[in-house]
């Protein structure tokens, strides 16, 4: 009878482990799960028309990560003996979106990593690929300065008259103003294209002290250059921004001859910025592992997650890069080609 009740407590749902177990437990209610996930091939989802195109012989791995939000005992009790398990609050994953909400942010970070991705790659070919024009944001931090003030659907143009088209810019020109101060803020309605200012008391940044505005998932307003040729990216069900750095080299390396990977199976994990620099992103422990199970004979991550990836990755050999360029070194390093001049 007691060998029964302890069997079937495994499965007991797991935030009753707070209550059952002495102390305070890491899995409490909302808690979640990161666990390996898979390294999605590559090859066929970028598709260009109007420009020569190169298959390559090589592979660039998309990596995921597998997110349980329904554990059990039994979850508690592995993550607390395999590495490759890790537990988070919900809030720190989803913070206070719903499901659906979540589903449709990760598309939203998705689609917007893959114009960057695109635009990065077709630059660094020497293409003139698009103009920024604004800055846009997923939604407001509540209870934050333009919390009720402004909308998802609003551009941010420039603030106190300093014009604003990247989030480089956008931080610059707060960098110049002090928290408490008050500021005009100039958006467009991206649906009716009206203009309006709005008047916001700047907030202090939680982290670093410096004045905000209080918006989240912020991305540059794209208009995107005319040119001769199509590139499209097909991400399937992936969704998030972490895909961002390998989708900019997977356009390298079918719009330039030889190979970018030597040929070899490399998995790659990152977000892109405009500028060519490296986000870091989440779950890269459990990204090594599913790129380790791929059979990948590298693996490329954000700089600073570098020894993170490593404790997932077994024998194979881990980068850590903070831009484009260090991440082309890295593939060079093993054989790869370079990357000319789009051509024609």
């Amino acid at each position: 009878m007691l060998g029964g009740l302890a069997a079937g407590a495994y499965f007991a749902p797991a935030q009753w482990a707070g209550r059952l177990l002495p102390g305070d437990s890491v899995v409490d209610e909302g808690a979640v799960a990161f666990l390996p996930g898979t390294a999605i091939a590559t090859s066929g989802r970028v598709e260009a028309d109007g420009v020569d195109v190169f298959d390559p012989e090589g592979e660039i791995l998309l990596l995921t990560v597998a997110i349980d939000s329904h554990l059990t005992v039994l979850d508690w009790i592995r993550s607390s003996l395999d590495d490759a398990v890790a537990l988070r609050s919900r809030e720190s994953v989803y913070g206070d979106r719903n499901d659906t909400e979540q589903r449709e942010h990760n598309r939203y970070l998705m689609d917007s990593s893959k114009d960057i991705a695109t635009i990065v790659a077709l630059q660094h070919l020497g293409v003139h690929a698009a103009d920024f024009t604004g800055v846009l944001f997923f939604e407001t931090v509540p209870g934050g300065p333009a919390d009720g003030l402004l909308e998802p659907a609003d551009v941010i143009l420039s603030i106190d008259g300093r014009p604003v088209t990247t989030v480089d810019s956008l931080r610059a020109v707060l960098a110049e103003l002090a928290p408490g101060a008050a500021a005009v803020v100039t958006v467009e309605n991206s649906e009716t294209h009206e203009l309006r200012d709005v008047e916001i008391t700047l907030g202090a940044h939680p982290d670093n002290g410096g004045s905000f505005i209080g918006v989240s998932g912020v991305t540059e307003r794209v208009s995107r250059s005319p040119l001769p040729f199509d590139v499209d990216i097909s991400s399937g069900a992936v969704g998030g921004p972490s895909a961002g750095l390998a989708f900019t080299l997977v356009v390298l390396d079918v719009l330039s001859q030889g190979e970018l990977t030597g040929g070899q199976r490399v998995a790659v994990t990152g977000s892109i910025r405009l500028d060519g620099s490296v986000g870091d992103v989440g779950g890269v422990a459990q990204k090594a592992v599913a790129a380790r199970d791929a059979g990948a004979r590298l693996i490329i991550v954000p700089e600073a997650s570098a020894d993170e990836a490593r404790s997932g990755s077994g024998d194979v050999p881990v980068v850590g890069v903070a831009n484009l360029e260090e991440a082309l070194q890295a593939l060079a390093d093993v054989g790869g080609d370079p990357v000319g001049r789009l051509l024609g």
